[in-house]
């Protein structure tokens, strides 16, 4: 099936790896177009010079389909979280999902859930639900093609990931990311833990550091894949202590880049309160356990034994084996596009709005005061620096706005 497509934009705010990289670098490989990164001045201008058939954006609690839903520009909408399933009922999250859902010309899920969450509120509330596909963040094949690293001594377990620094924010809404306990536990049993983190945060992992943790600055995701060929397994949990029940059973639903990044670096997966996404590599490439008793751990490398991954395995678990879905994607976006004159757009009036009366989308330049480059809403802020101009929700500014050496430009 061939496909069309004079012009696509890609459009990535934060742009870090996952579906901002993998998904979107695949696309462009395979369907053409240009991929703009965190430029908002970028993005309009490539607009209004190329008038884009199609664009392509990522969803959860961004806001980057305002930029071709305002334009009447059609758009493939990247779901690889869902924002109001984690929050639970959280009224403005609701309308955030419905408005870029509804509007969109097709929908890439990164999990089967996911999908059925909305169609749930599509039978709930009569939402309207585009054409979409389920498609796993795997690895690209053209990533797999290095030399694997001669492998450490002794049982050295890694995680590549989100992680939150500090033990007292696991009460939050990402507290599942708060890996103390579980990479304690693992110490405990004589494995060193090496930490990837995927949230750009390494100057701050210092409790993880104090508890033995080896921590890593962030590398090129091909990078990583060979760094981590040299440990004996990697590490896909979540953390349940402290965590809501609502935020806990959201992470039971998602397929996320370990599921098959590990695989891709050479090592086996090791699951621990992983959700369903477990089954897919439990008793192929990796193995599940229960809890983190000591004669539990000290079975893993026995069990690990057991295991064999194969070149076949790995290069059968590629984003690439997805080609026909993509393309499904793409051809169902732009036969929608034919009728964009006549499109009834929903836009839910009442979002983005707080009580000092700003207004959300907002667009703003921040300026870091400080001396240390500070992380926050999913922005790096280096010292002395004033960002480019960035388009914001409400949470992302209120991040931003509550640090003391950031300082806030709004942008007319």
């Amino acid at each position: 099936m061939r496909i069309k497509v004079k012009k696509i934009i890609y459009f990535i705010s934060k742009w870090y790896e996952g579906t901002s990289y993998k998904n979107i670098v695949f696309m462009q490989d395979n369907f053409g177009g240009e991929i703009i990164k965190d430029d908002i001045h970028g993005v309009i201008k490539s607009i209004e010079k190329k008038k884009p058939d199609l664009m392509v954006v990522r969803g959860d609690a961004k806001i980057d389909y305002k930029i071709p839903m305002n334009r009447n520009i059609p758009y493939i909408l990247i779901e690889n979280d869902v924002n109001s399933l984690r929050r639970g009922s959280n009224k403005h999250a609701e309308m955030q999902d419905r408005e870029k859902i509804e509007n969109a010309s097709a929908v890439i899920f990164t999990s089967e859930e996911h999908a059925e969450y909305y169609e749930k509120m599509k039978k709930k509330y009569g939402w309207k639900m585009p054409y979409y596909e389920v498609i796993y963040t795997r690895p690209l094949k053209k990533d797999l093609d290095f030399d694997p690293i001669e492998k450490l001594e002794g049982l050295n377990l890694v995680y590549a990931g989100g992680v939150i620094a500090n033990w007292n924010k696991a009460d939050s809404i990402y507290g599942y990311r708060c890996y103390h306990k579980i990479f304690g536990k693992f110490i405990e049993a004589g494995w060193k833990v090496h930490i990837y983190s995927a949230s750009y945060n390494n100057n701050k992992l210092r409790e993880y550091r104090e508890l033995g943790c080896i921590t890593y600055n962030n590398m090129p995701y091909k990078k990583l894949l060979q760094e981590m060929s040299r440990y004996t397994a990697g590490l896909h949990s979540y953390n349940k202590i402290n965590v809501s029940n609502i935020t806990y059973d959201y992470t039971q639903t998602c397929r996320p880049n370990k599921l098959w990044d590990y695989l891709a670096a050479g090592i086996p997966t090791i699951g621990y309160q992983g959700g369903n996404g477990m089954k897919i590599y439990d008793g192929k490439w990796g193995i599940v356990i229960d809890d983190l008793e000591m004669e539990t751990l000290n079975k893993i490398p026995e069990r690990l034994k057991k295991l064999r991954i194969t070149k076949r395995m790995r290069y059968g678990n590629v984003m690439d084996k997805d080609i026909e879905v993509f393309r499904r994607v793409i051809k169902e976006a732009l036969e929608e596009a034919k009728n964009r004159k006549k499109k009834r757009y929903h836009v839910s009036k009442s979002l983005y709005k707080i009580k000092d009366s700003t207004r959300f989308p907002n667009r703003i330049k921040v300026h870091n005061k400080g001396v240390i480059s500070i992380y926050r809403g999913g922005y790096i802020f280096p010292p002395g620096e004033t960002s480019r101009e960035l388009i914001v929700n409400m949470r992302t500014y209120k991040e931003i706005k509550a640090h003391v050496s950031l300082k806030i430009e709004y942008v007319e």
